[in-house]
């Protein structure tokens, strides 16, 4: 019993020290989707110039006027996997001017070949644990260059073989097209998310416990600029992640966590119509003691072939470096346009 209890301590404790915000729950949905936003500092909340992803801001499906489908490979250090599959398209609707958009995804988050001990040092052996959101955003145009939008997720999360716990959460989007070339995007993800692990099925009634790790709730604010002559894409966003308050329930009383702000900033170069640059960073802290600690720099490629009259075929990889580890993150991803 007390090797088990180990195990499942060991495998919890690995999943939060990988986080960068802090260590609280769900990290994984907060590294990032697919290549192009990587490697533009995931300053994405207001990009509808481009390949769009549900990920960001629900409310931008609504400008998609090409179906997108991406799929993307993550490589991580830590023995970390990450893999991304989307979907988005603007749909006209007979009863809704200007019409309404979709999109799907799935984020999948694993980490393998953790080394598993007793109490007494001994290897008993090697274990994983996974994480997946799946994801599933409308939107619909308010007015000709105004959408509205809602995203609902499902996480599904396993630690041990009968240690697992699924949560339902939700995102609230908002895009404004103010001009042919510049956008305004505003994003709060992950209202209502948590885990509750309850391990009393392994350990009993007396030894079992339930455990509540809530999420953070972030808000997303930015502005993206087409740059003239079909230059390219910039972007700058501001983000909040506001932390939740810890429950002391030996001395009664709630520990408050402190919340941080972010700075990001990226943008999109067209060296000619098949092939863009990218570069951008993620997390320049605005928290006095911050500034540097969450710093994500990132560069990238984009390459699109055209494979018939209505598909567009592209491939895009990206490049970021993380704090807190040696190797980078690199992603390559595969996007289908078509009409």
């Amino acid at each position: 019993m007390k090797k088990l209890l180990l195990i499942v301590l060991i495998i919890f404790n690995i999943s939060q020290a990988i986080a960068q915000s802090g260590g609280y729950a769900g990290t994984f949905a907060r590294l990032g989707f697919g290549a192009r936003g990587l490697s533009k500092g995931n300053a994405m909340v207001s990009d509808l110039f481009g390949e769009y992803s549900g990920y960001y801001n629900p409310a931008l499906a609504c400008f998609q006027e090409n179906g997108n489908v991406s799929l993307g490979y993550t490589f991580m250090s830590l023995d970390r996997k990450l893999n991304f599959i989307g979907f988005a398209k603007k749909f006209p609707l007979q009863n809704i001017k200007g019409g309404a958009g979709i999109s799907l995804s799935w984020i999948n988050f694993g980490v393998s070949n953790i080394d598993g001990r007793d109490n007494d040092g001994n290897q008993i052996g090697s274990f994983s644990i996974f994480e997946n959101q799946f994801y599933l955003g409308t939107s619909f145009l308010v007015e000709e260059n105004f959408a509205l939008g809602i995203g609902f997720k499902l996480y599904y999360s396993k630690l041990f073989d009968e240690v697992s716990t699924t949560s339902i959460a939700f995102d609230l989007g908002a895009a404004y097209k103010f001009s042919s070339d510049l956008s305004f995007g505003l994003a709060i993800r992950d209202l209502s998310a948590k885990y509750k692990w309850e391990t009393s099925k392994i350990y009993g009634s007396s030894y079992g416990r339930t455990t509540e790790n809530k999420f953070p709730i972030l808000v997303n604010f930015g502005s993206s600029y087409l740059l003239p002559k079909n230059l390219g894409i910039v972007s700058l966003e501001i983000e909040g992640i506001f932390n939740p308050n810890f429950d002391d329930k030996i001395n009664g009383i709630k520990i408050k966590s402190k919340n941080y702000y972010y700075l990001k900033a990226g943008g999109e170069l067209n060296i000619n119509e098949y092939i863009k640059l990218r570069a951008g960073c993620d997390r320049i802290g605005l928290n006095e003691d911050d500034f540097f600690g969450s710093l994500k720099p990132g560069i990238g490629i984009g390459i699109k072939r055209i494979i018939s009259k209505n598909i567009l075929l592209g491939l895009d990889y990206s490049f970021q470096l993380e704090p807190f580890s040696k190797d980078a993150i690199q992603n390559v991803s595969i996007n289908l346009n078509f009409k």
